[in-house]
């Protein structure tokens, strides 16, 4: 495949993913009333799968762009700040530009994601930095992001009960792999060679993630709001139907991949396109799962 012609493709994906998550948190907004904090959490949780998911390549057989971790590192701490001002200014009643410094340390719901993200992200391009000169362990990647996405899940509704910030903390942690992860294949690896190499290998972490993310997703939700009217009647409950819905067309996409795309690429039988359109729209089902993650997050379940 032509290279002009990949990195077009890599890059349409890429341009798509950002905009579905996008339209997932304009679903919560017509669902619920999520806070506006909720547009910068999509990038923040976007930047925070790719992170973890091109941290962990190494594990499945393929190195990343150093290039792409950083660029990853700087949005999420970018957006990490941001969100933390949009929560200010919506808890406090005023306009974005409005907020001063004190209201900083008075409106936020709870600094941790954004202490997490700032200190992060600077520790992601301090790797950056060291990566030009040696060789730092990449797996360190994905423990910073990681880090990060335990500091988004475990807060707002997961301090509801002792348990559910487990549950929700090891359900973010498998649909950020998930996701990253695929979405790190799409940019990194080339050729039938690579995606022989490095597919079977996701395939096989892949089953028990996706495992305990939806039993966890199962226990989390049953625990936070139950089974019942309150499914349809409360705009919490309307998102995590529409999420639980994708989730379904997720998995069966990703089924039908397990079936009839990863024989053929073991055996060097997938073309490098096939393959990235293949991950790519896999990735695409997944990032509108991550705008609807972000509005969630950020909803009520009242």
């Amino acid at each position: 495949m032509p290279g002009a012609e990949t990195v077009r493709l890599r890059a349409g994906f890429a341009i798509a993913a950002a905009a579905l998550a996008v339209v997932g948190v304009a679903i919560c907004q017509a669902l619920a009333a999520p806070e506006p904090a909720a547009w910068a959490g999509a990038v923040t949780i976007g930047s925070l799968s790719l992170l973890l998911g091109l941290g962990a390549l190494p594990l499945i057989g393929a190195e990343p762009s150093v290039r792409v971790i950083v660029g990853a590192g700087a949005m999420w701490g970018v957006a990490s700040v941001i969100g933390g001002w949009l929560q200010v200014a919506d808890r406090i009643g005023v306009s974005p530009f409005e907020v001063g410094v004190g209201d900083l340390t008075t409106g936020v719901q709870t600094g941790l994601p954004v202490l997490v993200g700032a200190v992060g992200s600077l520790a992601v391009l301090g790797w950056g930095y060291a990566a030009l000169r040696a060789e730092p362990p990449v797996l360190l990647v994905s423990v910073i992001a990681g880090l990060g996405v335990l500091a988004v899940s475990v807060t707002g509704h997961g301090g509801e009960s002792v348990w559910t910030p487990v549950f929700l903390a090891v359900h973010s942690i498998c649909a950020a792999w998930w996701a990253g992860t695929l979405a790190a294949l799409v940019v990194t690896v080339r050729g039938k060679g690579g995606w022989a190499r490095t597919l079977p290998e996701f395939s096989r972490w892949a089953m028990p993630a996706v495992g305990a993310l939806i039993v966890t997703g199962v226990v989390a939700a049953a625990v936070q709001l139950g089974v019942g009217p309150q499914l349809w009647e409360t705009g919490y409950g309307r998102i995590l139907v529409a999420k639980a819905v994708l989730l379904a067309v997720a998995l069966a996409l990703a089924w039908w991949h397990r079936r009839s795309w990863l024989p053929r690429a073991r055996r060097h039988g997938v073309s490098e396109r096939e393959s990235i359109v293949r991950a790519g729209t896999e990735v695409l089902v997944l990032a509108l799962i991550l705008g609807l993650a972000a509005g969630l997050a950020t909803t009520g379940t009242g």
